[in-house]
């Protein structure tokens, strides 16, 4: 079994990237919410001129998925290379939704009070920092500021739009306050510039969180516009690199955490936006873009965890990496009240509830609008053996039974909750 498990994890790696050398610099861009039909390079009709280029010029992969269709699950599997759960130790029941569970790591916790992403979990940045890299994230996801965890390993952490005395009150409880205009990118990149003006040396890891595309609707805008202000800032980003001499020698990877749920019809209806229950693949589908061109195949399926293997690979850091929880080319989410489970071309759908599961061809039905279960219960069968396996493996305990009142703040105010 542990001979098994670690040919998986090199054959991932092996199938990711190759490169001769470590870069001096890499830079990891997550736009926040950002669908992939949406951009150009994949066809899309938004003109993202700057994203397109630097797929023309890089590698972009064309199955890549984010592990979760919220950030603090997906973004936890980026960074730990772990599969995010919200299974409980009862089979097939979830945990309750709060601020220890939300990154869906609470089976790796060492304690009811560990943080959301736990205090002994390895993660990206620590790696990297142990590889001689400088860290820093500049993040505008308000659900990635202290405490949940997410920063750990970045020598430097800044917290877009929240000042140092609201940041101390949300560690003591107090509320978070919100405001789409001071996280836009401008700041974010004002941020960048500030930072690369006082870094302490050129070789470094630097994470970058946009949020334009998830405040399309508190800033009014239709969706398409936050995809088009993204890649401005993007552009941006690129030329604020080049003017410090430090685009020479970086590899960029481009991606976002989710998609974003626009009304599409489906045969159960969802959550609205990108709240799943159950996710279809506009909430799932996200970009990935590498530059520059790496060697790499670009059909490969890539999940969030597996952009976590990328990174490492990039930096050289093949090995010493956690195995994948799934094999390749699977995909699994356990929400509040569904499981999906994908693998090929199929994909499931299993109630929490009494109703029957239901089962896509992905192949032949890109919308998810048929249920063709009763067609093939064959596939059914073995998705149903390995839900169950993956559910028991994935389970965890979490003495939270409801969220707390910076939980609340934190959701009301990124528009979750009321």
């Amino acid at each position: 079994m542990v001979v098994a498990a670690l040919l998986v994890c090199a054959a991932v790696a092996a199938a990711l990237a190759v490169r001769a050398e470590p870069p001096e610099r890499i830079v990891l861009v997550v736009i926040d919410t950002l669908r992939r039909d949406r951009v150009g390079a994949y066809g899309g009709w938004v003109a993202t001129p700057n994203l397109d280029a630097l797929a023309a010029e890089g590698t972009l992969f064309r199955r890549a998925y984010g592990a979760f269709h919220q950030t603090s699950m997906s973004m936890a599997a980026l960074f730990t290379g772990r599969t995010p759960s919200l299974e409980s130790r009862a089979p097939g029941k979830p945990l309750a939704w709060t601020g220890r569970t939300w990154c869906g790591l609470a089976r790796f916790a060492a304690s009811p009070t560990d943080s959301c992403v736990p205090e002994g979990m390895p993660t990206l940045a620590e790696a990297l920092r142990k590889a001689g890299y400088h860290t820093a994230g500049v993040v505008s996801n308000l659900l990635l500021f202290r405490p949940s965890g997410y920063e750990q390993g970045f020598d430097e952490w800044i917290q877009v739009g929240a000042s140092e005395a609201q940041a101390r009150t949300a560690q003591a409880g107090g509320a978070m306050r919100y405001d789409p205009k001071r996280t836009a990118g401008n700041h974010v990149n004002q941020e960048v510039r500030g930072w690369l003006e006082r870094r302490r040396g050129d070789r470094f890891f630097l994470y970058v969180h946009y949020m334009d595309v998830h405040d399309w609707k508190m800033q009014h805008v239709p969706y398409d516009e936050g995809v088009r202000r993204v890649d401005g800032h993007v552009g941006e980003l690129r030329k604020i690199l080049a003017e410090a001499g430090l685009l020479q020698g970086s590899v960029l990877v481009v991606t976002a955490d989710h998609g974003e749920g626009l009304g599409e019809p489906h045969l159960h209806p969802p959550l609205p936006l990108h709240m799943g229950n159950p996710s279809y693949e506009p909430v799932l589908a996200v970009p990935l873009i590498v530059w520059p061109r790496i060697d790499a195949d670009p059909e490969h399926f890539v999940r969030s965890d597996d952009t976590f293997r990328l990174i490492r690979s990039l930096a050289g850091l093949e090995a010493g990496a956690a195995p994948p929880d799934l094999e390749r080319g699977e995909l699994f989410l356990t929400e509040q009240l569904f499981r999906i489970y994908r693998r090929g071309r199929w994909k499931s759908v299993w109630s929490r509830g009494q109703l029957s599961p239901y089962l896509f061809d992905l192949e032949h039905d890109a919308g998810e609008q048929r249920d063709v279960a009763a067609l093939h219960p064959g596939e059914i069968a073995a998705h149903r053996t390995r839900v169950d396996e993956l559910s028991r493996r994935l389970g965890g305990e979490s003495s939270a039974t409801a969220p707390s009142q910076e939980d609340l703040e934190r959701l009301r105010a990124l528009g979750y909750v009321e």
